[in-house]
């Protein structure tokens, strides 16, 4: 049973042990006219009963939603969950009961989804028609997905095919029920084979036809080779990079419904991360110095001059605040930026500020909007015998792959 089960249960059985002590009405009276000692007794009771309520937890206002092995073992061995507040979060894989072993400490089953059923699950298709096929799986999906939530960070890795085919139905799923969502998803290694690479890329072209919520796209090989600093100087590698853009996004409450509506408004689906941790200002001299370091290490191999939207998120120390207020931040990336791209829109979100003795500063530019045909065009033909062979066996029509081609290769 989970700490919040646990949690719950306790405190129905001291409400139900104080309406057991509580008189009848009858007994009440005589209590007040006979006993005033007495009186006391049930007024404390009765504090109890509203101290009760108050400890009632209702539903976050956000949802982090992990989807497929590589995400949930990286978050949970990040003790992600312990950082973050005023968050509800779901994990996402093929067995619910394996997801309970990836990290350090177990996880209660409210927080866990599995397909928990013996399906193939190499290729995206595989799970769409598993899904589309499965009404109590998606009965579980909408019980555990969606509750009271107004906004959802949901990430997943794009080359197996848990994250690549529950993605597109995650989103479409959180879409109809008005909850705001922002997708993050991890491309695979060029190292990796092409059977993965098909999948990463029918899963984002699934995800960017659907047109309901901004796409991060994070190439893996980029995320294990960066190399940055956290907070408190020590250094951070590679995919230890993801909690700590996660740790950001959701401290950040408006960071979901802020880029959701940026994105529709500027009509910009596809987004990366140019991202600045742990820079100290005395170290790096200025904000446009920091803005610079980052070009150093995208988290997506893209042509920032071809980009035409930039949202910016920033942490920095409280007592920087009167330093780096959000109009010279705005004033500094706007003259940064209009030395590297000729962009349409910049918007830097309110900072938040930490109180920290620390001089260090987090950012993440994050950049949509740019080219993507040359990128998707070199991965449409490295999983053509992929692709061909779902055609042949009938797992694909080629109608439906040319309505994923068209979303990414526009010329």
């Amino acid at each position: 049973m989970s700490s919040n089960k646990k949690r719950l249960n306790i405190l129905e059985n001291i409400e139900n042990h104080i309406s057991m002590l509580q008189p009848e009405p009858a007994v009440a009276e005589k209590v007040e006219a006979d006993t005033a000692p007495l009186k006391w007794k049930f007024d404390v009771l009765k504090s109890i009963e509203e101290h009760i309520a108050l400890l009632k937890p209702e539903f976050p206002p956000q949802a982090m939603i992990s989807i497929g092995e590589y995400l949930a073992k990286i978050l949970l061995e990040g003790h992600l969950i312990e950082k973050i507040h005023n968050v509800t979060p779901l994990f996402v894989s093929k067995s619910s009961g394996e997801i309970g072993k990836w990290g350090q400490y177990a996880i209660g089953d409210n927080l866990t989804l599995g397909l928990d059923s013996r399906v193939d699950t190499h290729y995206w298709y595989n799970v769409q028609a598993f899904t589309s096929k499965n009404d109590a799986f998606i009965t579980r999906l909408r019980e555990k997905a969606v509750r009271k939530q107004e906004d959802a960070l949901v990430v997943s890795s794009l080359w197996d095919g848990i994250g690549s085919g529950l993605l597109p139905l995650m989103i479409s799923t959180l879409a109809e029920s008005n909850i705001n969502s922002v997708a993050l998803g991890i491309l695979p290694s060029r190292l990796q084979s092409p059977d993965v690479h098909f999948n990463a890329f029918s899963s984002t072209g699934l995800c960017i036809s659907q047109n309901l919520s901004p796409l991060l796209l994070v190439d893996r090989d980029c995320l294990e080779a960066f190399v940055g600093a956290n907070r408190d100087g020590s250094i951070m590698k590679g995919e230890r990079l993801i909690s700590y853009i996660l740790e950001l996004m959701l401290t950040k409450g408006s960071f979901v419904p802020e880029l959701s509506e940026y994105s529709r408004q500027l009509n910009a689906q596809m987004f990366s991360i140019l991202p600045v941790t742990g820079a100290s200002l005395n170290i790096y001299g200025s904000l446009e110095n920091m803005l610079d370091s980052a070009l150093h290490q995208p988290l997506l191999k893209f042509d920032l001059s071809s980009s035409s939207v930039l949202y910016v998120l920033i942490r920095l120390p409280q007592q920087l605040k009167e330093k780096f207020t959000r109009g010279r931040i705005e004033l500094s990336v706007a003259d940064w930026v209009k030395k590297k791209a000729n962009l349409r829109s910049v918007y830097v979100s309110e900072p938040i500020y930490v109180d920290e003795v620390s001089d260090r500063i987090d950012m993440l530019l994050i950049v949509g909007g740019f080219a993507t045909t040359a990128m998707f065009a070199a991965m449409e033909k490295k999983v053509k015998d992929a692709k061909n062979n779902a055609i042949k066996k009938g797992f694909l029509k080629e109608n439906e792959w040319q309505g994923i081609v068209k979303t990414l290769v526009k010329d």
